[in-house]
């Protein structure tokens, strides 16, 4: 709160609180800030009209420029949602709108904005949550948020209630690598179809979706490179993902197969459509090769460990697999049992810890 001084006049300057119908004086790091003009530059008139501006707002007397202004409901606002560039522009575009229309519509779209209450965000996670997992529920919350964030920005919502709701961390850190007989049988079974991108994701630990979504123009066979721009990834910057030999000869085998005439379309398709439902595949491979506890993405929990086993330095494997800190890294990094008995071992080697028979005691 204060007076500025500006060219033109004295502005009195207050936070304040905006319900859509009536202002009112906010608490420090709360409301918004506003203006009102005096149309003087003479310091006592201006000290007048703060001290009769500040007592209106106390008793919340003045009136929301936003009065009158018909309110609208969550699913208004969706249809406005979905249409903003920067929202467009979204790598998870197509999926938001799904999950707006299938999780947030049912329970928020006949509420008015205005009316969202921190309870209703409370009963919708309790609703939400009945046979999901934490973080599923967590996606679906972070995308509420960024919703009433952008309504907000727009005046019309007072607040942004979805923040004001904790989200619990989820437990839902994985640790499966698999072992060199696992891969094999995995490999092995897998369908003509899938086998290059099961390879892709064990060799490079490319995200499933920068796999599916990979195009031929983004592949150079010459400098053994995948070029992912910044819109594929999931930190948004752009990565060059190196070729192992192996992987090199299989995608090339894999393109002339397709009969892939010139630089275009989908590296990986069926009947020229992309793939989808991958996880079921690798669901059936794995039941049938008696496979437990093992998902398409731990392939990046097998490709950072493979990497780090043989002395990759973990500054390359971030860059590699698209890490943008060390602790995601370590999340991902996994210490085989057999690894740490083989350091205990050199350690005890190291140490001279083998202890030589006693010597006869002298009679």
């Amino acid at each position: 709160m204060g007076l500025k001084n500006r060219p033109d006049s004295y502005y009195v300057h207050f936070r304040v609180i905006d319900d859509g119908k009536t202002l009112s004086l906010a608490s420090r790091g709360e409301g918004k800030a506003k203006l009102w003009k005096v149309g003087c530059h003479n310091k006592a008139e201006a000290k007048k009209q703060e001290a009769i501006i500040k007592t209106k707002l106390l008793a919340a007397t003045l009136k929301s420029p936003r009065a009158g202004q018909a309110a609208v409901t969550f699913a208004a606002w969706v249809k406005e949602y979905i249409e903003i560039d920067e929202v467009k522009r979204l790598r998870s575009y197509h999926e938001r709108c799904q999950r707006i229309e299938r999780v947030l519509m049912p329970f928020f779209g006949q509420k008015l904005l205005t009316e969202i209450t921190v309870k209703d965000i409370e009963d919708w996670r309790r609703n939400r949550s009945k046979g999901r997992a934490v973080a599923t529920v967590n996606v679906d919350h972070n995308l509420l948020k960024h919703m009433l964030k952008h309504a907000m920005r727009r005046d019309l919502a007072m607040r942004n209630v979805a923040c004001l709701v904790a989200a619990p961390e989820p437990n839902n850190r994985r640790d499966r690598v698999l072992s060199a007989d696992e891969w094999e049988r995995l490999y092995n079974a897998a369908p003509e179809w899938f086998k290059p991108v099961l390879l892709t994701g064990y060799h490079t630990g490319m995200r499933l979706e920068e796999i599916l979504s990979l195009t031929w123009e983004r592949v150079d066979l010459t400098k053994n490179r995948i070029y992912l721009p910044g819109h594929l990834t999931k930190t948004g910057k752009p990565r060059e993902v190196p070729l192992t030999a192996t992987l090199r000869k299989c995608l090339a085998e894999h393109r002339e197969r397709e009969g892939v005439s010139r630089i275009q379309g989908l590296v990986f398709e069926r009947d020229r459509q992309k793939l989808n439902h991958t996880y079921r595949a690798v669901q059936q491979i794995c039941k049938e090769q008696r496979i437990e506890n093992f998902r398409f993405h731990d392939l990046r929990h097998c490709a950072v460990t493979n990497l780090a086993e043989i002395g990759i330095e973990t500054e390359t494997i971030m860059r590699i697999v698209g890490h943008s800190s060390v602790e995601m890294f370590l999340r991902y990094r996994s210490v085989r049992p057999e690894h740490l008995d083989a350091a205990m071992k050199r350690l005890d080697s190291a140490l001279g810890t083998v202890m030589a028979p006693p010597s006869s005691a002298v009679r």
